[in-house]
């Protein structure tokens, strides 16, 4: 009879599972103003509410400003450090940056020559030293503007998109484009993962007030009761955006208050007084955005409305983004991020993830995807485990692929963390972290072979693997302890699993061992 060898392979795997379309935490936001505005006013009292939201990862916000001016005969970015920790040794891995180009907003600049000079701003290495040669477009990007300002970022947006820069979410608030200016219409360009857009057009007080529009997609939610505030609907409305931020009562941007009767108001009874839109559908704020439910009333907008459906992401194919010209010096970019299974797992149990990612063609080589396991929401900040580096097919500028993976975790690793990848080719890379945490518990017993099972049947050697279901497991065979080969795998899904041997009758000695992996 074969002999068995009962000895473990000293790899455990630990499951690793990242779900939720849309990522969570290690992102960079960007607001800005609109026309004979600034950004001490309401934008920087917005920016400070974010780390009280309780979806915010950490305790700690690194502000920027970032300021575009002219300069000879063009237009010139510069960067300052207004608060907090540098970016890479803050706990949360936020950025926010004040984007503030108010001395040429009353028309000495179109909204696309200042997004033009902000898209470069986003994408340079340079721009703020203590990132060490990192620009922020390394990182996910959420989008906000007003009025004009959501000129100014539907078109970072599209310069973005000119270089393979997917946005993982646009904000417009009230958009209003100036054409006498030059601006640009508001549009959804295909790289951006999700849109919504809060507009009114309520009368104007004393015959004018700037009114928004419906944007095409969008998910677009109409304000239709902004009293009790500021003197006008077009301002209002970056105050009710603020109230979906500082959810407190009273809530203040420094020039007006969220009283409790606008608590009332403002929001419908599904939209829970602020906590259920606006910023809720954020990277921070964790919101579903694949939601078909209809927040403003019925006969109004879906909240899916938004979501990128010129690939199939999950919302399904519709024509609903513009298509962006002119690409060049693409990045890779990593698109949704997916776990499969639950939140927490064994180590040695079998995982999944599906990644989504868009790169450049093959003529710059293969993009690379590392994955790590993250103590914190910060994929800067050093003290990540990489668990998995690999290649990934080149999608070209107009594809999105799918990789589904199978990926293992060291077997030491046991703890909380977040699920981070990042994916690399041509010298440039982009983060995303998935929502959520994982839990990987210690690991289950190993698997073992029952030597009470041991026997001939139908001529074949046959015995029984005991092993915990979802484990995958191994069985390999030796004629001599030292020439091992894997002869069969299987993902238990009981805790049992008969083996029988089809090569039996060309061995007339053979060792067998099970071990943990595929």
């Amino acid at each position: 009879m074969p002999r068995v060898s009962a000895r473990p392979s000293l790899a455990l795997l630990a499951a690793l599972a990242l779900q939720v379309p849309q990522a969570l935490a290690g992102g960079v936001t960007v607001i800005t103003h609109g026309f004979n505005s600034d950004i001490t006013s309401w934008i920087l009292p917005m920016a400070l509410r974010f780390p009280g939201h309780p979806g915010f990862p950490g305790t700690q916000l690194t502000c920027y400003e970032i300021e575009i001016t002219a300069s000879g005969g063009g237009f010139a970015a510069t960067a300052t450090h207004l608060d907090g920790p540098a970016p890479d040794v803050s706990n949360s891995g936020e950025i926010v940056v004040k984007l503030d180009w108010s001395s040429i907003d009353t028309g000495e600049a179109s909204t696309g020559q200042v997004a033009a000079a902000a898209a470069s701003a986003l994408l340079s290495s340079g721009l703020i030293p203590e990132n060490d040669g990192r620009p922020l477009a390394e990182l996910p990007l959420h989008l906000i503007g007003h009025s004009r300002g959501s000129s100014v970022v539907s078109e970072i947006s599209r310069e973005l998109g000119k270089r393979g820069v997917w946005v993982d979410h646009l904000t417009f608030l009230d958009p209003v484009p100036v054409a006498s200016y030059g601006d640009a219409a508001v549009q959804v360009w295909e790289n951006v993962l999700y849109a919504d857009n809060f507009y009114q057009r309520l009368n104007a007080l004393f015959g004018f007030d700037p009114m928004g529009n419906a944007v095409t997609g969008a998910y677009n939610r109409r304000l239709l009761n902004l009293n009790g505030a500021n003197s006008s609907a077009h301002s209002d409305v970056h105050l009710w955006y603020h109230g979906t931020i500082e959810l407190g009562t009273p809530a203040t941007d420094t020039q007006q208050t969220i009283a409790s009767t606008i608590r009332s108001n403002w929001w419908t009874a599904t939209e829970s007084s602020g906590a259920a839109t606006g910023f809720h559908f954020s990277r921070i704020g964790g919101g579903d955005r694949l939601s078909g439910a209809t927040p403003a009333g019925s006969g109004t907008e879906p909240i899916n409305q938004g979501y990128n459906r010129l690939w199939d992401l999950g919302a399904g194919t519709s024509a609903n983004r513009s298509l962006v010209t002119g690409k060049n010096a693409l990045w890779p970019s990593l698109v949704t991020a997916r776990r499969t299974t639950p939140a927490s797992i064994p180590a040695g149990t079998a995982f999944g993830l599906e990644l989504r990612y868009q790169s450049d063609d093959a003529s710059a080589g293969a993009p690379v995807l590392t994955v790590t396991l993250d103590p914190d929401a910060n994929p800067w900040k050093g003290n990540e485990i990489a668990i998995d580096t690999r290649p990934l097919i080149a999608t070209g500028p107009a594809n999105v692929l799918t990789a589904n993976l199978a990926l293992i975790v060291p077997p030491a690793v046991t703890g909380s963390y977040r699920i981070a990848a990042r994916i690399q080719q041509s010298g440039r890379t982009r983060h995303l972290q998935a929502a959520g945490t994982l839990v990987v518990t210690p690991a289950l017993p190993p698997p073992a072979i029952d030597r009470s099972t041991l026997g001939f049947s139908g001529g074949r050697f046959t015995f029984t693997v005991l092993g915990s279901p979802g484990q995958s497991v191994r069985i390999e065979a030796a004629e001599t302890l030292d020439d091992w080969q894997g002869i069969a795998t299987r993902t238990l899904d009981s805790a049992t699993w008969i083996f029988s041997d089809p090569d039996t009758a060309l061995h007339p000695k053979r060792f067998y061992r099970v071990v943990l992996g595929p």
